[in-house]
């Protein structure tokens, strides 16, 4: 009889995949279509940082994330962008400028994948003397691989901001453990 205990970091998953799909849309091929799995790499990567924030909200905040839903869906603190400043507000060493990047590409990534998500019919009106319409969509501004890359380098950027702040905020923890210990 076996007998494990382990843990699977869903968000690793996820990103491998998002990765992945940019890597397949480079594929020369009649059945691969880059602008579909530019969107794919995009939702994969964006699920990849939700599961990401909520790791770190896990281990530097447990009291908060045991009432997650609770506490975050209401309030100031709202959803992945009110878990975003939330842990922001657990960090000394660091502010959220919430008018620069990488934040500015994390706000228009979330607002696609909510589109995305959430989506409805998406009309529009077009008045042109061209035969063939435009196919305007509310993706458009990550409709290519190069694009979407781009994007997920600048929500890894948030990424890592957090995981550094948050690993100080860990190793302080241990330290002061050790002080006590001794």
């Amino acid at each position: 009889m076996w007998h494990r205990s382990t843990e699977t970091f869903s968000h690793e998953i996820l990103w491998r995949a998002s990765q992945s799909a940019l890597h397949t849309a480079s594929v020369a091929h009649a059945d691969v279509r880059p602008d579909h799995l530019a969107i794919q790499s995009l939702l994969c990567g964006f699920l990849a940082f939700e599961g990401f924030i909520n790791l770190v909200g896990e281990e530097i905040a447990p009291e908060v994330w045991k009432e997650e839903r609770a506490f975050f869906g209401k309030g100031d603190f709202r959803g992945i962008s009110g878990k975003v400043d939330y842990l922001f507000t657990r960090f000394s060493s660091v502010q959220l400028k919430k008018g620069e990047e990488p934040y500015q590409t994390f706000r228009r990534l979330k607002s696609t994948r909510d589109d995305l998500a959430h989506n409805r019919v998406f009309r529009f009106d077009e008045v042109t003397s061209n035969e063939r319409p435009a196919f305007l969509t509310m993706w458009d501004e990550f409709d290519s691989p190069a694009k979407v890359e781009q994007s997920l380098i600048r929500l890894k950027e948030l990424a890592e901001m957090i995981r550094l702040e948050a690993l100080k905020i860990l190793e302080e923890r241990v330290t002061k453990t050790s002080c006590l210990d001794s």
